[in-house]
Formats: C-alpha cells, structure tokens, sequence
C-alpha cells in the first residue's frame, strides 16, 4: 500500500551511508519524490536553461557553485513540485548552515531532517567494496552482489573496475571532509530540535521503514 506523506525530508548523511538507496525505497512506497540536487544540476545543464548554462561555465573550469546558483535551482525545484502538490525527498542539499536557513526562509514548505549514521568501519567495507562494470556501467559489490566470475560483469562480460574515490585512503579523506563541512549544519538542526538520527547500517529497507515511521509521527528525538 502506498503511504500518503504530507511533509518533505530533508537527507543527510555520510558518503556510503545509503541516502540515494533508501531515498528510493521510500520514493517507491509512498508519494514522496526522490529529488537529488546532482540530477537535478544535470537536468538544468542537459536542457540548457540559463542556470544550467551558468553551472556548467562554473564545473568546466573546476570552480565552486555559489549558493546564489545552487540555491535558486533548488528553490526552482522544490516549488515547481510544491505548485503540483508534491512533496519530496532533498538529497544532497543544504549542505552549510547557509543553505539551511535559506531552506528555512522559503514560504509553504515543512521539512523533516534525518541524518543516517553508520559506522566508519561499515561505510568502508561498503564502499571499498563496490566495482562498476568498464564497458557498461553495471553495479556490482565483492561481498553483497557479487559476480558469477569474479571481475567480469555478468551482462556483458567486460572486466570490473573499482573507482577512484572507492579506495580506503580516499574514502577516509572524504569522510574527514564531510565531518568538517557537516558538524555546523547538524549542530545548527540539533539547536533548532529538528533533526532525527537514524542507525543506517542494517538493511535499507529497515532504514526506508525507520525513516517513514518517523515522518508519519514526527516526534523530537
């Protein structure tokens, strides 16, 4: 059955802490629209709109997005889906304090803010662990979804590859990042007691259940 939610949740989390799957799950089972802030850049740049243009200028060259871009495509977003009455998941944005009291300053919208944790050691096994297919992109993990032979893709037989950013060395680094760059965020949603935690390291179907029982009551932890 589909639940029917009438509020908007806002996910944060670790990289590896599983907001893109379980942001799907929650999409599939009820009304809720999984809005990713890097489809929706993609979809701005692809349709050549005057903002895409802009962030594209911006990405070619290696520079940094101002929030006065990022902020207007997300608010462009959000309210194309608010004036068709629906509501969604943010995934990927805010990602400062500044972009969370902008958030906070749009009229008729209610947001929920989870952040899934998991542990350090868990995020690396899943992370470390994941190979893409070279030719066609498949997804594979050497532990959870593994190949018939190991490194060939079973769809089109071409070797497997781990990404750059998949190593243990990398993963830490951009753990150590998202740390710096996210305790001010959290800390400002825990001072205005807005946000849940929720354990991401079972299955994501139990995290995507955790999540809508907490939308559906939306109590303060």
């Amino acid at each position: 059955m589909i639940k029917n939610i009438d509020k908007n949740i806002i996910f944060m989390g670790q990289p590896g802490a599983g907001k893109g799957t379980v942001a799907g799950l929650i999409s599939h089972e009820s009304n809720l629209v999984h809005l990713s802030t890097g489809n929706i850049f993609r979809s701005e740049i692809a349709n050549k709109t005057e903002l895409g243009l802009k962030v594209q200028n911006i990405v070619t060259t290696g520079g940094y997005v101002p929030d006065e871009i990022t902020n207007a495509i997300v608010k462009n977003a959000i309210e194309r889906l608010r004036d068709e009455n629906k509501f969604f998941i943010l995934d990927g944005f805010p990602r400062t304090t500044a972009q969370a009291k902008f958030l906070k300053s749009l009229e008729g919208f209610e947001f929920v803010v989870v952040e899934l944790q998991v542990d350090e050691s868990v995020i690396l096994e899943r992370l470390s662990g994941r190979r893409t297919c070279s030719q066609c992109g498949a997804g594979y993990h050497v532990k959870f979804q593994s190949p018939k032979q190991e490194n060939v893709c079973d769809l089109c037989g071409a070797s497997l590859v781990q990404r750059p950013d998949d190593t243990p060395e990398r993963i830490t680094h951009r753990l150590d990042i998202y740390k710096e760059q996210t305790k001010p965020l959290l800390d400002y949603y825990k001072a205005q007691n807005e946000l849940y935690v929720v354990d991401a390291s079972v299955t994501p179907e139990e995290v995507a259940q955790k999540v809508l029982s907490i939308v559906t009551k939306s109590d303060k932890i």
